[in-house]
């Protein structure tokens, strides 16, 4: 790991466990057409609160990955709760969390000049949606997730003022 990635993690840890949100540049494509590369993401701390299916979470993977996945699932167990996530234009799941490695709640997506507010009505509902139909391992649900994705820019995207 880059020296610059084991600041961030840690500085990101310590803020939302004081009940800081964060703001950060997202790297990669695997939550296209909401997240796209170089959009930057506002976190929120849980503060205990449980999350929701349909929510994209950021949490910390084992060797000191972050990620910022929908989560689509939540098994309950005697002991612990597991948390099933993928990324939106992604075909399978990724492994199995424990909960106890969600670091926050993205609550907003800033693109170039425009952001996306994910939090309340319509945002969690659709989150929602979005994360029934990602349950599936076939062509056109991918199709479908990026349609809705697209489609939500165009109505919930607001122009951001300069």
């Amino acid at each position: 790991m880059k020296a610059g990635q084991a600041e961030f993690l840690e500085l990101s840890q310590e803020l939302l466990d004081h009940g800081k949100s964060i703001r950060f540049r997202a790297h990669g494509r695997s939550m296209h057409p909401f997240i796209k590369d170089g959009d930057i993401l506002i976190v929120e701390p849980m503060n205990g609160a449980p999350a929701n299916v349909g929510d994209i979470i950021f949490y910390r993977l084992p060797y000191d990955i972050l990620v910022a996945h929908r989560l689509i699932r939540v098994e309950k167990h005697k002991d612990n709760t597991i948390l099933i996530t993928k990324g939106d234009a992604l075909k399978y799941y990724d492994p199995p969390i424990p909960a106890g490695l969600i670091l926050g709640r993205i609550i907003r997506v800033e693109g170039k000049e425009r952001q996306l507010p994910l939090k309340g009505w319509p945002g969690r509902p659709l989150g929602f949606l979005i994360a029934c139909f990602a349950r599936g391992h076939y062509p056109q649900q991918i199709r479908f997730v990026r349609n809705l994705g697209r489609l939500w820019w165009l109505m919930k995207g607001r122009h951001i003022k300069k």
